[in-house]
């Protein structure tokens, strides 16, 4: 049974690993959809990422635009979390391949999430103050439209209603359910098989 101060232990590494991976996430698919690099929110995301990467460019630089260096250290962020939680919670060490599989699970998970808040803040600055201009709505902009699009190729409006970015909300937790649950269970098992032998 774990005690209050693994608990807070926990709740902390948690806390601090999340909002950190969060950050570096943004910082990618802010370069992935082309966000404005004078934008106030990339110009505090990259100031808060850029430390820990400049290192890391000097072996690892970005090819085709795709920002390995970035992803290299998400994905060991995210490892090196789960694995902290793991010895608090289980008092064990993790499998590796489970621990890669259960990394990429999250991760995934807060891609989606991403895309999903995006889309669902962009719906309701559309009905609240559809002349809404600035920064976070430019970004908004940005992370939905390639998503909305095809959607409304296929699903014109109806009565001058958009439904597509309902569609596509409904999608992206459709994908949670189908896709990103699953594979976080076969992290699960293949990180912990060993304490259920």
């Amino acid at each position: 049974m774990l005690n209050p101060f693994n608990n807070a232990g926990m709740f902390l590494i948690q806390c601090v690993f999340d909002f950190y991976i969060f950050i570096l996430l943004l910082r990618i698919v802010l370069q992935w959809v082309h966000t404005d690099t004078h934008n106030p929110l990339f110009i505090f995301v990259a100031k808060l990422t850029n430390p820990p990467l400049r290192p890391i460019y000097r072996i690892i630089p970005s090819l085709h635009g795709i920002d390995f260096a970035a992803i290299l250290l998400l994905l060991g962020l995210e490892m090196i979390k789960i694995a902290f939680l793991v010895a608090l919670q289980a008092n064990a060490s993790p499998y590796l391949m489970g621990l890669v599989v259960l990394a990429f699970a999250e991760l995934l998970n807060q891609l989606i999430n991403i895309f999903f808040y995006a889309v669902l803040a962009l719906a309701v600055l559309s009905w609240i103050s559809p002349l809404a201009h600035g920064p976070l709505v430019e970004i908004l902009v940005r992370l939905s439209e390639p998503l909305i699009n095809p959607i409304r190729g296929i699903l014109p409006t109806i009565s001058g209603f958009d439904f597509s970015p309902l569609i596509l909300i409904i999608g992206l937790k459709l994908l949670t359910i189908l896709l990103v649950q699953p594979l976080a269970q076969i992290g699960v098992s293949l990180a912990l098989g060993h304490l259920n032998k």
